[in-house]
C-alpha cells in the first residue's frame, strides 16, 4: 500500500511538473491542426510494431523448446497491455504475461522465462538502436551530460544483465530471500534461470529476436515520427530514431502509474535537444499515450469476451503495486 501512495505521488508530481513546463492552449493548437492521413500511418506503423512483438515472444519461446499459436500470444500480450494501464510501467503488464502464458504449457518455468528474456532483448536492442542514431546526430555530440547520461544508462543495462546470466545471481538470491519462501520458490528459480542460460547456445535464436526487436524499434518510431509530420514538427528521422528508444528506456521505470508524466517529461526534455518545442513534444506523448492505452483498452475487450476466461491472482497486483 505504501508503494503505491509512493508511486502516485510521483506521477502526481511528474506531470504537476510538466504543466509548469508546457503552454497548453499550444498543445491544443497542435492537436486541432493535425493531419488525420499521417495519424492513420502512425496507427498503421504501431500495428505493426505490436506484429513484430509478438513474433519475438514466439521465436524466443521456440528458443527455449516451447511452441506456442501466434494468436495466442498476441492475446496474452494484447492482455497484458491492457493491465499495465493500471501498474507501473511496463513491467506490470510482463508480470501478468507469465500468469497467463504459465497454464498454456507443461514447460511453465521456461515460458515464464521466455517473458523476462523477451524484455531484456527488447530492451537492449532499443538502447543500441538509440546510440547508434546518435552517431548520425552530430549536434547532439557537444552535450556532454546528455551523452555520458546515455552511455551510463547503457553500461548499467549491460551490467544487469551480465549478472543475470551468471550463477552468482543464483546465490545471492538466495541468501536474500528467507529461507522458508526459498525453499518454496527455489526450485521454479533454478529451472527458469537453467531455462536462460540454456539460450545462450543458442545464438540463430538470439539473433533472429534481435533482428525482429529492431524491426520493433524501427516500426515504433516511425509511428511517432508520422505523428510529427501530423503535426508539423519538421525534425528529421534521425532525431526520432535516437531519443524515442531512449525515452522508451526511461519509462520503464517503475515510479509512475503506466508511465504517466515520466514518458511526457522524458520525451520533453529528449527531444529538445533536436529543437522540438515542448509543446510539440507533449503532442507526441499524447500520441503515443494514445496508442498504448486503445492497444490496451483492445487487450481488456479481448480479456472479458475471450472465449476461456482467465482471472488475474491478487498477488500480481501486489507484486505490481
Amino acid at each position: 500500500m505504501g508503494k503505491t501512495v509512493l508511486r502516485i505521488v510521483l506521477t502526481l508530481f511528474l506531470v504537476g511538473w510538466l504543466l509548469t513546463q508546457v503552454d497548453l492552449t499550444s498543445v491544443g493548437a497542435i492537436l486541432r491542426g493535425a493531419n488525420h492521413w499521417w495519424l492513420i500511418a502512425g496507427i498503421l506503423a504501431n500495428l505493426f510494431a505490436l506484429f513484430f512483438g509478438t513474433l519475438r515472444w514466439q521465436l524466443l519461446l521456440y528458443g527455449m523448446g516451447v511452441r506456442q499459436p501466434f494468436l495466442n500470444l498476441l492475446r496474452i500480450l494484447l492482455i497484458g497491455t491492457f493491465f499495465s494501464m493500471f501498474l507501473p510501467s511496463s513491467i506490470g503488464g510482463d508480470l501478468v504475461k507469465m500468469v497467463l502464458i504459465a497454464p498454456d504449457t507443461e514447460q511453465r518455468e521456461a515460458a515464464v522465462s521466455s517473458v523476462l528474456m523477451d524484455r531484456i532483448i527488447g530492451m537492449g536492442v532499443t538502447i543500441a538502436f538509440g546510440i547508434i542514431a546518435l552517431l548520425f546526430l552530430p549536434e547532439v555530440w557537444i552535450n556532454t551530460t546528455l551523452i555520458i547520461a546515455l552511455f551510463a544508462i547503457m553500461i548499467l543495462f549491460v551490467g544487469a544483465v551480465g549478472l543475470l546470466f551468471n550463477n552468482t545471481s543464483l546465490k545471492v538470491i538466495e541468501y536474500m530471500l528467507p529461507r522458508r519462501i526459498w525453499q518454496r520458490l527455489g526450485t521454479s528459480l533454478v529451472k527458469a534461470h537453467t531455462s536462460l542460460m540454456a539460450l545462450r547456445k543458442r545464438p540463430d535464436i538470439l539473433f533472429g529476436s534481435a533482428l525482429v526487436s529492431a524491426l520493433r524499434q524501427l516500426t515504433i518510431c516511425l509511428a511517432v515520427y508520422f505523428a510529427g509530420r501530423a503535426f508539423g514538427i519538421m525534425a528529421s528521422p534521425v532525431a526520432y530514431f535516437a531519443m524515442i528508444p531512449f525515452s522508451q528506456a526511461i519509462t520503464v521505470l517503475p515510479i509512475a502509474i503506466n508511465g504517466l508524466g515520466l514518458q511526457d517529461n522524458a520525451l520533453v526534455l529528449l527531444l529538445g535537444f533536436v529543437g522540438v518545442s515542448p509543446a510539440e513534444a507533449l503532442a507526441l506523448s499524447l500520441f503515443m499515450h494514445v496508442l498504448s492505452n486503445g492497444t490496451g483498452l483492445i487487450g481488456g475487450l479481448v480479456f472479458a469476451i475471450g472465449r476461456r476466461r482467465q482471472s488475474i491472482p491478487d498477488t500480481v497486483f501486489k507484486q505490481g503495486l
